[in-house]
């Protein structure tokens, strides 16, 4: 490098130290933040979505008042983890010990102490208790210890399942990985599978796709990884086959399923271990297949917001929702997609398209990751016959009236020509 290009590297280091300092003085982020508070414009377009129902994980929601009743959940599962050692006690100091050493590392997840708002010595027992409480919850969820018998309250009812789903996903209900991965360590016996393989198969798996018959999910290595909600993120993934046009700004959009339809477009549910990977070749879109429920009303606004708050990260979840959205305009969009084996919807027609359609307010993406595949499918479209198909059945058969009309004429033009055919 030239002598006068390293004295524009130091100068412009210099001056950004410099500018960091004057706007945000000692309260700079640590380039280990992970677990962010949402922002208020973004969390005013649906309040619910950022909000726990049941547990508080972290200090970020600790104290709140109406989830204070299931601390008494946290104590007993930390009571039974710590039984199965021969000196409960002596396992609990352990324990303590372990978060005791980690402490300044993982205050650093969540900005620093003035945003925490809690002691030094409070922030140790919530991540003390909350993390053995989330490692035990996974445990038992993939049946990696036995059941208790006060334990069918929790895991065993189907209709607490949602509420667990959702308040794990949250980006502001974060334990640091490395975190639950200690006390994973601390409290696993010989033989037992990695944290990262069982909360994917009992968490993310659900969370996302439904078939059993698809392809085994691909278990994320731990490496890098954040927090739970950062490991979904990794479970997605994005195909290595992405075009070249992944770095270029957002320009590009596609057509709704309808139109898509229209023009001779064929929907395929994609044998993916990768639900971000989408394909299309020859006039068939490929896409993997995606559950919708409840829950997505608060996992997808979470992801986004988390690659929101973390400028290094690719927006990977915010192009693939913008890839959706495109293709969901209506319930009939949607409807397209369900009988493709696509989407495997729990929710009814017009929630299921409000969910995409609102997923990016607000958000901005500044590469796109589907631009390439956006611009084979317009391309395709644009071919004179798609074109002309496309145009045909949208003016002449989306309506019943406007079949039957068609039909009619039909049949008048058969008739004069068998009856000129007749006279000769």
């Amino acid at each position: 490098m030239a002598e006068g290009n390293r004295e524009h590297v130091a100068l412009d280091v210099h001056l950004i130290s410099r500018y960091k300092t004057m706007v945000l003085g000692d309260s700079f982020i640590s380039t280990n933040t992970c677990i962010f508070r949402v922002p208020d414009r973004i969390k005013m377009q649906n309040t619910q979505a950022y909000e726990p129902h049941v547990f508080s994980l972290g200090p970020w929601k600790f104290g709140k008042q109406h989830l204070m009743e299931a601390q008494k959940f946290k104590i007993y599962f930390l009571q039974g983890l710590v039984h199965r050692f021969p000196n409960p006690d002596s396992k609990v100091q352990e324990l303590e010990q372990v978060i005791k050493d980690v402490q300044s590392r993982a205050c650093e997840c969540y900005g620093d102490w003035a945003a925490i708002n809690v002691t030094k010595e409070e922030f140790e027992k919530i991540l003390m208790l909350d993390g053995c409480f989330v490692i035990e919850l996974l445990r038992k969820l993939a049946a990696e210890v036995p059941m208790q018998e006060g334990d069918s309250t929790l895991v065993s009812s189907n209709a607490v399942y949602p509420v667990l789903f959702h308040d794990l996903f949250l980006l502001e209900n974060q334990i640091p990985w490395f975190v639950l991965e200690l006390l994973y360590d601390r409290t696993s016996g010989k033989g037992s599978k990695p944290l990262a393989e069982i909360a994917t198969e009992f968490f993310i798996r659900f969370a996302f796709s439904y078939d059993k018959l698809q392809t085994e999910p691909e278990i994320p290595s731990s490496i890098g990884v954040k927090h739970i909600l950062d490991l979904a993120r990794h479970y997605l993934g994005l195909s290595s086959e992405v075009g070249s046009s992944v770095f270029e700004l957002h320009k590009h959009t596609i057509p709704s399923a309808t139109r898509l339809k229209e023009a001779g477009v064929k929907f395929k549910r994609l044998e993916s271990r990768r639900i971000l990977d989408v394909r299309f070749k020859n006039g068939v879109l490929e896409i993997p297949t995606l559950s919708i429920h409840t829950n997505s009303e608060a996992i997808f606004p979470n992801l986004i917001s988390f690659e929101q708050c973390c400028p290094l990260f690719a927006p990977r979840v915010a192009c693939y929702a913008r890839l959706l959205d495109g293709l969901v305009d209506t319930s009939d969009d949607v409807n397209i997609l369900i009988r493709a084996g696509i989407f495997n919807n729990k929710l009814n027609l017009k929630d299921a398209s409000r969910l995409f359609n609102e997923l990016n307010n607000g958000n901005s993406i500044p590469i796109f990751y589907y631009a390439e595949l956006c611009e084979q499918v317009n391309a395709y479209c644009q071919r004179w016959w798609p074109k002309w198909r496309a145009f045909y059945i949208h003016n002449y058969f989306s309506k019943p009236w406007a079949i039957v009309s068609q039909a009619f004429a039909v049949a008048i033009l058969v008739l004069t020509f068998l009856q000129a055919f007749h006279c000769k």
